[in-house]
């Protein structure tokens, strides 16, 4: 399994936005592409209107794949009302412990 970290930073106001946006996202995201949202963080110190995401996905390759789905497509001006920058970053589980 991999792992998507998505380090967010919000355009003002919009963190309700953001929230109601997951809530609609996540059922689909998880049904359609096998996405889990582990958790999704709000800054409270640090840099401004930043939220982080981590997901567990099936393979290196979800990103690409959600992408290039004409459904998720549809969600690109929503998305981009509120969100002013993102980085993703797959990671893979160490093995530690």
């Amino acid at each position: 399994m991999m792992y998507l970290q998505a380090s967010i930073k919000l355009h003002p106001g919009k963190l309700q936005d953001f929230i109601s946006l997951l809530n609609d996202l996540v059922p689909i995201l998880n049904k359609k592409h096998g996405w889990k949202l582990l958790g999704s963080y709000g800054g409270l110190v640090g840099r401004l209107n930043t939220v982080v995401d981590l997901w567990e996905v099936p393979d290196a390759n979800a990103v690409t794949a959600l992408l290039a789905d004409p459904d998720f497509q549809k969600w690109g001006p929503r998305i981009h009302d509120i969100v002013e920058d993102e980085v993703l970053t797959i990671l893979t589980k160490l093995p530690i412990g």
